[in-house]
């Protein structure tokens, strides 16, 4: 119930006799007190993939280039995520199960405020998601697994009137195989975060000092090589075995006077370090104004590792290397300006690499958001950026990254990015966007003709526009519907950056229905054509072996028509139910990495907050 309402309705019921004599009405104010509850759903386990989002909110505009990438695989919930969902909940802690079918699908969720006061939350939780599932083949029948598993601790603790301070602390754990017809390639990956950011404000001025450390890194790597046939051992900076005569391996028989020789891209798989820090201040000039200067500092430690050689062609195409450290400095000044109907930002990022190539680097740090009427609204944004290339963020890519490689940073020298959005009229809105970007020694996934194990990138320079539409209706609460259509190039260096297996056209398509309160239906379809990855040819030819390498040759990763279907529903307020399934079509496509997609697939489960 509203209290000022309430208060106004009593004092107006009170205070009639003394104001008008002539009218004596009883006045009564009841209303059903309804809590507001977090409505409860599943979280997706299944491996999916996700065009950029493109929603009804305004562009995200960021002091850092923060690529949105296309998942290919199993994410976890952040644990920032988590604090906040208990932070919001009248509950302090909740769990929830799913299991799936046709062979295993699983995801278990759980977390808990332990400390729960006006000054400080202390929350701890942790998540399961994992599947397994196969395809028989002429010779075998193949199986796919991949587990990751998180816990984590975040902290929230006031101190003074006008100061916080955030800490957290998660790991996680990755295993995920891929078979082969050599042999199963299989690996694990270990993830450790922890962070700490401090929040203070003080007659104008609101300022940020943050520290992080991430350790990321491959164990118990095995990766299949194939057998090389030569006529002498070569003279390589990397391990090889050769076989004695008789030896079998993964390869067709060798000619007469050929040596076998088994290849080993590295002697133990990579791992990185990062140190990092950040400081962020602004300072207003009145209620529409600001300064601000953010400035971030990561040095990255890499150990012993391959580093493929450009444009990668095939099996050599890498050079070994110990271990080394480079460092990334970004600061960005800016002045902000925000009005009712305009919000703008005016700025560039500076970017001082150590030790990774080029030194400086300049890009634009620009924005600008117009609503001259509830009906109409234009945004366009100019940024950019460096992006050390850390393992950890192409795991998020592709987990089945080649253990051994790591690569140098790469840079966006300017992104253009730019939405109108028109309505709603009668709950029904239009959304135009689109955008050109320039990207170097931007890292794609590589077709070689040797399989190393693992997804390889090649280091590309990329330029390409894109651009699309979408449409959306909301009807009260209940009816949702949202479709939305978006195209760019995909050819070799003509290509959209963000989206790693270069789709020519992708459909993001939602229907949510909510016939009943506590039942909510969704239906989802996402529809992916022309994804394509590239490799180099190349021959060795003449008496004197000289290279020719031919123009790069696509492979298609084939269309995703993932048909989706859910329902989850609230039997109580604090249990719910939920039920679904996804590629309903059983559509078979290639994620990056090799690795073959899931077919349809099902999941049953509950959640319970207490």
């Amino acid at each position: 119930m509203n209290t000022r309402s309430t208060i106004f309705s009593l004092c107006l019921a009170l205070g009639t006799p003394l104001f008008g004599q002539g009218l004596h009405k009883e006045i009564n104010v009841e209303q059903e007190i309804v809590p507001v509850k977090r409505d409860a759903a599943r979280i997706t386990i299944l491996p999916t993939l996700q065009l950029p989002a493109v929603s009804k909110p305004q562009l995200a505009f960021s002091n850092r280039v923060v690529t949105t990438r296309v998942p290919n695989s199993i994410s976890t919930l952040e644990p920032v995520a988590y604090g906040e969902n208990l932070f919001s909940s009248p509950y302090r802690g909740y769990v929830a199960l799913g299991l799936g079918a046709p062979l295993f699908n699983g995801a278990f969720s759980a977390g808990y405020r332990i400390l729960d006061t006006d000054r400080t939350r202390l929350s701890a939780w942790g998540q399961y998601d994992g599947d397994i599932y196969t395809q028989k083949t002429d010779e075998r029948k193949e199986y796919w697994r991949d587990h990751s598993a998180s816990l984590g601790v975040d902290l929230h603790q006031a101190i003074g009137s006008k100061s916080f301070l955030n800490a957290g602390v998660d790991y996680t754990y990755g295993y995920h195989t891929i078979p082969s017809a050599w042999d199963s390639f299989s690996q694990s990956i270990s993830r450790f975060n922890l962070s700490a950011l401090y929040t203070s404000r003080a007659q104008g001025l609101d300022w940020t000092a943050a520290l992080r450390y991430r350790h990321f890194g491959f164990y118990n790597s095995n990766a299949p090589q194939r057998l090389h046939f030569i006529s002498s051992v070569p003279d390589t900076d990397f391990p090889i075995h050769i076989f004695t005569p008789g030896q079998t391996g993964a390869a067709d028989s060798p000619a007469p006077g050929q040596t076998e020789v088994y290849a080993v891209p590295g002697e133990s798989p990579v791992r990185q370090n990062l140190f990092g820090a950040s400081l962020t201040g602004k300072l207003s000039f009145g209620d529409n104004t600001s300064l601000g200067l953010d400035a971030d500092a990561d040095f990255l430690h890499t150990g012993s590792h391959l580093s493929p050689r450009y444009p990668y062609l095939s099996y050599g195409d890498y050079s070994a290397k110990d271990g080394s450290t480079v460092g990334l400095i970004a600061l960005t000044p800016h002045l902000d300006y925000s009005s009712a109907t305009v919000k703008a930002r005016i700025g560039a990022q500076v970017d001082v690499s150590i030790n990774n190539g080029r030194v400086f680097h300049i890009a634009p740090e620009a924005s600008l958001a117009w609503t001259p009427s509830q009906l109409v609204g234009f945004e366009i944004k100019a940024h950019g950026g460096s992006d050390l290339n850390q393992l950890s963020s192409l795991y998020n890519v592709t987990p089945y990254l080649n253990s051994s490689m790591a690569y140098s940073q790469s840079h966006i020298p300017y992104a253009l990015d730019g939405r109108v959005t028109v309505g709603p009229f009668f709950g029904a809105y239009l959304e135009f966007f689109g955008g050109y970007a320039k990207a170097n020694d931007w890292l794609m996934p590589v077709v070689a003709d040797s399989y190393l194990g693992g997804a390889v990138f090649d280091r590309i320079d990329l330029s390409a526009w894109h651009g699309g539409a979408a449409v959306g209706y909301d009807y009260r609460k209940l009816l949702s519907a949202r479709i939305s259509y978006e195209t760019a190039p995909n050819d070799y260096d003509n290509s959209f950056y963000e989206w790693r297996d270069r789709a020519r056209h992708v459909v993001n398509a939602e229907l949510k229905l909510r016939p009943l309160t506590p039942l909510q239906i969704t239906l989802g379809w996402q529809f992916r054509a022309g994804r394509r990855c590239y490799g180099m040819a190349h021959n060795l030819s003449g008496a004197t072996g000289d290279l020719q390498v031919y123009s790069p040759q696509a492979r298609s990763l084939g269309c995703v028509s993932d048909l989706s279907l859910g329902a989850s529903y609230a039997a109580t307020d604090a249990l719910s139910i939920f039920a679904g399934g996804e590629n309903l079509l059983n559509r078979r496509y290639y994620r990056i990495g090799d690795r073959y997609s899931q077919g349809i697939r099902f999941m049953i489960g509950a959640s319970l907050k207490f």
